[in-house]
């Protein structure tokens, strides 16, 4: 069987693993139950696996399955955006908009921007998800993105849409009892208080033009930035994190920024997306949006 003659029984699947079981799409598709079935046995035979687990009480999806799902909603939701695009060029966007992002990132700035998204375009549905774990962006069905650093998938693509310089600080209680680092080396001597977020797992520093990597010891670790930067306020040791969490700390004098002239580049923060002939309309607005407005969003929402 050709690849396009797929296409029928892809979208009858599609509509059994939405609806949870063969009647009820086989009512939607309007078509007969066992003509359903034979679509969907059809589909497993010539792609040469199971893609349903079925019982005489609930049907479920294989891993394959689940993957081909996910992949198939992705393709038909672009498809329709294509038709409707073509089909009336000036009418707003619309459909659903998944972004995952690391927490101060997406609770702040990617939350504002998609509320000011929502503002422009209302028939466009914006899920903004928050979480520090690595995440797959095919498998697990999402639009976009947020990483830091360097990006070690190619098959994918990415645009930079700012950079986040890093500071270390502590507060003046803290180096009141145990000094002032004033070299990379005598870091060593204090409790650095670490991040489990892995683009931030080294303390990276400038010296002497080139850049070098500090692995931090100490009695404290978080994958969180602001967990990070409550306990360096409370002096149980010294934090380096990204600058939009400290500034409001620091300009207050509650955090004291040390190793200034160390100071590495900043770290990239990137929008993933997938790497498709096409990329949705809804899509490239998205990341277009935040980047123009990036700097704005980061002077009106104070950390």
């Amino acid at each position: 069987m050709k690849n396009h003659e797929h296409w029928p029984f892809l979208h009858s699947f599609v509509k059994v693993a939405e609806a949870g079981s063969f009647t009820l799409a086989a009512e939607r598709l309007e078509i007969s139950k066992s003509h359903l079935s034979k679509q969907i046995s059809q589909l497993e035979q010539n792609l040469g696996t199971q893609l349903l687990v079925r019982t005489t009480r609930k049907m479920k999806l294989t891993d394959e399955g689940e993957q081909l799902y996910l992949k198939c909603t992705r393709l038909f939701g672009e498809l329709e955006e294509a038709v409707q695009s073509a089909a009336n060029p000036d009418s707003q966007l619309a459909g659903h908009l998944r972004v995952v992002c690391p927490d101060i990132i997406g609770e702040q700035y990617v939350a504002r921007a998609a509320t000011e998204i929502s503002k422009l375009y209302p028939q466009l549905q914006v899920d903004v998800q928050v979480t520090m774990r690595t995440i797959d962006l095919i498998a697990e069905g999402y639009d976009i993105v947020v990483r830091f650093g360097d990006l070690d998938d190619s098959s994918l693509r990415a645009r930079q849409v700012f950079a986040l310089p890093h500071v270390v600080c502590a507060s003046p209680a803290y180096f009141s009892e145990h000094g002032v680092p004033d070299s990379i080396d005598q870091l060593e001597a204090h409790n650095c208080l670490k991040s489990a977020f892995e683009p931030c797992v080294p303390w990276h520093f400038a010296v002497d033009g080139k850049q070098i990597e500090f692995l931090p010891k100490g009695s404290w670790t978080s994958n969180s930035g602001p967990a990070l930067v409550n306990a360096a306020l409370q002096g149980v040791g010294i934090c380096r994190l990204p600058e939009i969490y400290l500034r409001t700390h620091i300009n207050a004098g509650t955090l004291v920024p040390v190793l200034e002239e160390f100071r590495s580049n900043p770290l990239p923060v990137w929008m993933v997306y997938p790497n498709s002939r096409y990329t949705p309309a809804k899509v490239r607005m998205f990341i277009d949006y935040f980047s123009d407005n990036i700097e704005r969003l980061i002077r009106v929402c104070p950390v």
